[in-house]
């Protein structure tokens, strides 16, 4: 009896087809989106792979029936009436939206990514200038540099002993020796060491570097500061701010008194019809600038219009100087003296 040998287990061309789609897709490595060329390929030769297959199959039932030489039908399971129409498009379609789907995420990705700000980034401040302890005067502005640069960048100047390593940095001269001893000395960690604490060394900078009398002549200038008629508010309140800082401890009424005393005439009329309450030396600052503002405003557009009727200007002149005349001759002064 014949050994009947059982034939190899089939695919069929929709089964090949679907083991093609359900195998991961390649990806192009560059932008990561599905290689759909290489997928029709693979479709293409798992379908041509299947034919061949079927149809060596097909040839060697027909050699062991007796039927050598007759083709059989691709894709025609048994028990079926006709031959099996296998659609590829659904799933072509399929893969091609998810291809778009994930182009369009690729592309809201990386919109979202460019429209986000960057970083904040402090800006660069201008190094100080070195300072070597023969002008007492620079103290003051050497130290307001550094707080300047510490306020600006907090997260590199955390530490005290960095704020003050970084000031002797800067230190010449004189200042240099001063500062040498403590320099030798890195490793002391206490904290009342001139080099931890920023509040001592700027007291020490003050004393041995500063001017002694630097209260005395602050109080004898704000005593004789004075604005000019023709001045400007802004230049006095600038000049009485910086001698106000040297000071110290006075209180807001003698603040007050001392600024009002060195006010022109032409600010002191207009204060004393002003409606407003003064209650601090800011408001009283703030009404004068407001004043001061008004009246050079005032005064440029009078200078303008004599500047464009230079007759009309001159005519206000002779009028103006018979009225004066007038009233000086009534204060026997003779016609002749009143024209200078």
């Amino acid at each position: 009896m014949p050994i009947q040998h059982s034939p190899p287990a089939r695919r069929t061309i929709s089964q090949a087809r679907t083991q093609a789609v359900l195998t991961p897709t390649p990806r192009d490595p560059l932008d990561g989106t599905t290689a759909v060329p290489q997928l029709r390929a693979q479709l293409y030769r798992g379908s041509r792979e299947v034919g061949e297959e079927e149809e060596e199959n097909s040839m060697e039932e027909e050699d062991s029936d007796g039927t050598e030489g007759a083709p059989a039908p691709v894709g025609v399971p048994k028990g079926t009436g006709g031959p099996t129409v296998v659609h590829s498009e659904p799933t072509l379609l399929a893969i091609m939206q998810q291809m778009t789907q994930n182009m369009a995420n690729l592309q809201a990705a990386s919109s979202s990514e460019s429209s986000r700000p960057p970083a904040f980034k402090n800006p660069s401040m201008k190094a100080p200038e070195c300072f070597d302890g023969s002008q007492p005067f620079k103290v003051r502005t050497f130290i307001q540099s550094f707080q300047l640069i510490f306020n600006n960048d907090p997260e590199n100047f955390s530490q005290k002993r960095k704020k003050v390593l970084y000031d002797t940095s800067f230190l010449i001269g004189r200042a240099a020796k001063w500062i040498e001893p403590y320099l030798s000395n890195l490793t002391n960690q206490d904290p009342r060491y001139l080099l931890n604490s920023w509040t001592l060394f700027e007291s020490q900078l003050f004393t041995l570097f500063g001017d002694p009398n630097e209260v005395i002549k602050a109080e004898e200038e704000l005593d004789s500061l004075r604005m000019k008629e023709s001045g400007h508010v802004s230049f006095y309140i600038s000049d009485f701010r910086s001698l106000v800082s040297r000071i110290g401890g006075w209180g807001a009424r003698a603040l007050i008194h001392h600024f009002r005393k060195g006010l022109p005439s032409k600010i002191l009329d207009q204060l004393a019809s002003h409606p407003s309450g003064i209650g601090s030396l800011l408001d009283l600052m703030d009404i004068t600038l407001e004043l001061d503002t008004r009246y050079h405003g005032r005064k440029k557009k009078k200078n303008n219009y004599q500047e464009e009727n230079p007759e009309a200007s001159k005519s206000n002149s002779s009028s103006s100087s018979h009225v004066r005349c007038d009233y000086e001759t009534d204060d026997n002064i003779t016609i002749n003296q009143q024209y200078y």
